[in-house]
Order: structure tokens, then sequence, then C-alpha cells
């Protein structure tokens, strides 16, 4: 088959195309046929060497896969060959086959695309797994939301309202801010280059942290006494330390996935795309590196 991988950590240059044999599915892994796979910040900071790793280099990067079921191990018992589906992988997806384990995966509803399961695997699945699982979010209840324009932060805002949230905050930048408020003017978004989030003038029940450090250190101090702050990016000493209920979230299975696909089949979830390529060597380079320079708002996706 046909993949795209790197042998060392880098620019987008050191992406290569190459041609791999993948083993027989294990007992629990299924083969999928790759239709589509969506840019991801977890990958374009792996290529960067943002997690090192070397020792497994080479690798296949790419994070999520929608396509259809051709094989399946002897212990399978959810998915039949044919079957239309969606996973985050990641890393293995930049290629036209993925095995990808049994638990992982979704089925992709009739009236969805490759290309929309494909955009909402590992990002919108976090943002909606935060709010719905992690902090477990109840009616009535405020919540600010950092990186409210990227996938996490826009899934995690989506769920926020259909569970009904109170105030709902966020942070963006100048491009994300008018963006949010086009979708929604009831949304209370601080652009992070011009103004203060701290000078949110009430306590909040929740906080949902995509960025960390400094920006996580600056948010305890808005939470409500029994408030709760979930974030993707680990936890600091400051928040460890602290009297609130805090948690790193890591990403569950694909029952998750499963049940936001079937809110995006009913409207409940709005996909934003920037971009749709064919899967090329040429345009998978072209895209970590726009993703870096510009941070489209928007998914960036390539179709096989």
């Amino acid at each position: 088959m046909k993949a795209i991988e790197i042998n060392e950590f880098g620019d987008v240059d050191v992406f290569y195309a190459t041609e791999k044999k993948l083993a027989d599915p294990k007992p629990n892994q299924v083969l999928v046929k790759n239709f589509a796979t969506a840019i991801d910040p977890y990958d374009v900071k792996y290529r960067s060497g943002f997690y090192g790793g070397s020792d497994k280099l080479p690798t296949v990067l790419g994070s999520s896969v929608a396509g259809i079921v051709q094989e399946i191990g002897s212990e399978v018992t959810k998915y039949s060959v044919g079957d239309r589906v969606v996973a985050s992988t990641h890393l293995r997806s930049y290629a036209e086959q993925v095995l990808v384990s049994e638990k992982q995966l979704a089925l992709i509803p009739d009236n969805l695309t490759f290309v929309q399961a494909a955009g909402v695997a590992l990002g919108y699945q976090t943002g909606y797994q935060a709010i719905i699982k992690e902090i477990k979010l109840k009616k009535g209840q405020s919540i600010l939301i950092h990186g409210g324009s990227g996938a996490v932060g826009f899934a995690a805002i989506q769920a926020a309202e259909k569970i009904g949230a109170g105030k709902i905050y966020t942070t963006a930048g100048t491009k994300g801010k008018a963006f949010l408020n086009g979708f929604n003017p009831a949304i209370a978004v601080y652009d992070y280059k011009k103004e203060n989030f701290t000078n949110i003038s009430e306590k909040i029940d929740a906080i949902l942290d995509t960025v960390g450090g400094e920006t996580q250190d600056k948010s305890l101090k808005l939470l409500k006494e029994n408030g709760k702050l979930c974030s993707t990016v680990g936890l600091t000493d400051k928040a460890k330390k602290s009297p609130f209920d805090t948690d790193a979230i890591y990403l569950d299975s694909g029952s998750c996935l499963t049940e936001l696909l079937k809110d995006m089949s009913q409207g409940l979830t709005v996909l934003k795309i920037a971009k749709i390529s064919q899967f090329s060597l040429k345009n998978l380079r072209s895209m970590h590196k726009e993703f870096e320079n510009d941070h489209p708002l928007g998914k960036l996706i390539l179709e096989l």
C-alpha cells in the first residue's frame, strides 16, 4: 500500500512517500481501507519532534481514519467486512490502509461522509468527551472553554449548548472571535491577544483548558469553590495542589465517538471544514505548513 512517513523530525520536508505491507489483523483488530484523514495538532507537533520518540522512527503519522472494513480479526464481534467506520488512531493514518483496534472504532451514520467522520475524530471527540464524560456539565452551569475556535474547543462549546449550559465563556484569536460571535452571539468570547479572560466577573462552575501553563494557573482563580477544571494538556503543579477538582483528559474508546457522530447526523453538532484536498505528499506537506503558519478556522482534510 501507499503511505507517507517520516524517518526524522523537522519541517514538512521530512515527509516522504513509501510503499508498505501491513501484517494481518490481530484477533482484536480491523483492517480499514482509508478514504479520509484529517490534519491534527498532535501530528504536526509529533512531526516537529515535540513528543520525542526517535526510537519509534520511521513511522507513519496521522490520527484519524475513515473508511471501509476490509478484514476483521478472529475475535472481532461488532464490525463486519463492508462496514463504514471511523477511528482516532494516534498515528498510522497517512496511508491507504490502517489497522485499528475494535474498541477504537465507531460506525459512520449513513447520512455522513467519510470526510465528515474523519473531521470529528480526535479533536471534536476530545472536546465532546471532556464536557459529557469528564466535566459532566449540568444544565444551567457556567463554563470557560479555552481555545473555542479550535476543534476541541468548538466541539466542547456545542456539547455545552446541547446540555443547556448557563453562561459560556471562551478564548480565541481575533479571527476565532469573529467566527464564534457569528456562530452564537450569546457566547462571551475573549480575544487572548487583546483581552484578559481573568476579568470575567463571576465565578465559574467548570473550565476546559486546552492551553496549559500560565493560562491554566490563571484560570483556577475563576472557579467556584466546588468547581471542576479539566485539561487536555496535563495539569500544572499549581492545579495539582489546588483545592479544586482537577483532572487531565485521556481519549476514551470509540463509544464517545459513536455518540458524537449520532449528534452530528441529527444536526446537533456542526463541523467546520476549512479545506479538502486529495491525499498526496505535496498536499500533506502543504496542509501541515498551512496549519503551522495560519491556524485555519476549521479542519484540513485529505481524501484518498
